[in-house]
C-alpha cells in the first residue's frame, strides 16, 4: 500500500515538472522569466549596403538580405544607397549606414 502511494506521488510530481517545461505551451502561460525574455527589444544594425546591376542588398545583423526578405522578425521594405527601411511590429524603422560612422572632426 505504501509502495503504491509512493509511486503515485512520484508520477504526479514528474507530470507537473514535465508540464512546466512543455515547449508547446502558449506564451501567456509561460513562467514570468520566459515572457520577459520573449518581450525584449530587438535591435537592428546595418553593416553593409551593396547596389549593382543585379539589384540592392544589405547585411543586417550579419545576414544578407534583399527587399522583401525578413531578418530578426522584421521585413525589409526598401534598400537605398545609404539606408534600409524595415517594417517591424507594424512600424517602419530606418537604419542608416551614416549613423554608425564617426567623423574626423569629432
Amino acid at each position: 500500500m505504501i509502495k503504491h502511494i509512493a509511486v503515485t506521488v512520484v508520477l504526479i510530481s514528474s507530470l507537473s515538472v514535465a508540464a512546466s517545461q512543455d515547449p508547446m505551451r502558449p506564451p501567456q502561460f509561460a513562467p514570468v522569466e520566459q515572457r520577459k525574455a520573449a518581450s525584449t527589444k530587438t535591435s537592428f544594425a546595418v553593416q553593409q549596403i551593396k547596389t549593382g546591376a543585379t539589384g540592392t542588398s544589405a547585411i543586417i545583423n550579419g545576414k544578407l538580405v534583399k527587399e522583401g526578405d525578413t531578418v530578426s522578425g522584421a521585413r525589409v521594405v526598401r534598400i537605398t544607397s545609404d539606408k534600409v527601411v524595415l517594417k517591424y511590429r507594424q512600424k517602419l524603422k530606418t537604419l542608416s549606414l551614416l549613423s554608425n560612422t564617426k567623423h574626423s572632426g569629432e
